[in-house]
Order: C-alpha cells, then structure tokens, then sequence
C-alpha cells in the first residue's frame, strides 16, 4: 500500500459525514432563510435578519456604533451600513450622546419595537418547530451546547 492509500485511509472515516461547520452553517441559514420569509410575509420586505439582529442589540435608552459593533461580532463598516439602514427606513433613530457630544446614539423608534416585535414571534415559532424536530428540550439542549462550545473556544 503506497503513503497516499494509507493517508487516505485515515481521512476517509471524516468524508463518510458532512463535517460539523457544514451542518452548523446549513442550519444557520436555514434559521436566516426562515426569518426573512417570515418577515416579507408581515410586510418587513426592506429588512433582512442581519438587520434584526442589529435591532435586537440596541438597548431602549441608545447605543453607540462601537457597542453594537461588540454585541454584533461585524466590522464596524457592517454595522455602520447595517444601523444606517435601519435609521433610513424609520427602525431606529440619533441623538446625541449626552455624556460625549460628539458621539450619538441608535435608539429605537415604535416601528423599530413592531419589527423586534414581529421578529420575537417568528423566532418564537421557529424554536417550536425546532422542538418538533428535535424533540422535547430538544432547542434548550442545542442552546447549552452552543454556548457551552463558545464560551470554551473564547
């Protein structure tokens, strides 16, 4: 048997399954996928869920670019289009800061909580589904599993 027969040998058991990060991403846009279907479907056609997602991390009382850039794990330009999209179409608004008067500050707008408020209920729905899925405390158990990969790979 030559080296490369051997070598492959030894890959083929990792071939005989999709790799893991494959899985985890195709789930990931299977939940993306399924937001934004969900929000076109309630009328929320000019966001996307990475949109959402900023949405979701500006705190009632305002956040600046650089925390929603730390919650968020995007690059401050990301974020910068991101947020300013959601201010251009109403989702959110600036102030200033009032403890740094050059800085300002995301705040959301009552159309911004109807969107959050839209999203929670398909995010909602889709756990249920996923608890179909998975069976019961099927999503609870995937959450700990997560984490529990996230927190030890920081």
């Amino acid at each position: 048997m030559t080296n490369l027969a051997r070598d492959t040998e030894k890959v083929k058991p990792l071939t005989n399954s999709r790799p893991l990060g494959d899985v985890m991403r195709e789930a990931h846009r299977t939940l993306v996928a399924h937001l934004e279907r969900a929000l076109r479907e309630a009328g929320y056609a000019d966001v996307s869920a990475a949109h959402a997602s900023v949405l979701a991390t500006v705190d009632t009382g305002g956040v600046r670019l650089a925390t929603l850039v730390d919650r968020g794990g995007r690059t401050k330009q990301a974020t910068a289009e991101l947020a300013g999209h959601l201010t251009a179409r109403g989702y959110l608004r600036l102030r200033p800061d009032p403890t740094d008067g050059r800085a300002k500050l995301y705040l959301p707008t009552a159309k911004g909580r109807r969107l959050l408020a839209a999203c929670e209920v398909v995010v909602v729905a889709y756990e249920k589904w996923l608890d179909d899925v998975l069976g019961p405390d099927g999503v609870a158990q995937l959450r700990r599993s997560l984490t529990a990969i996230v927190e030890h790979g920081a």
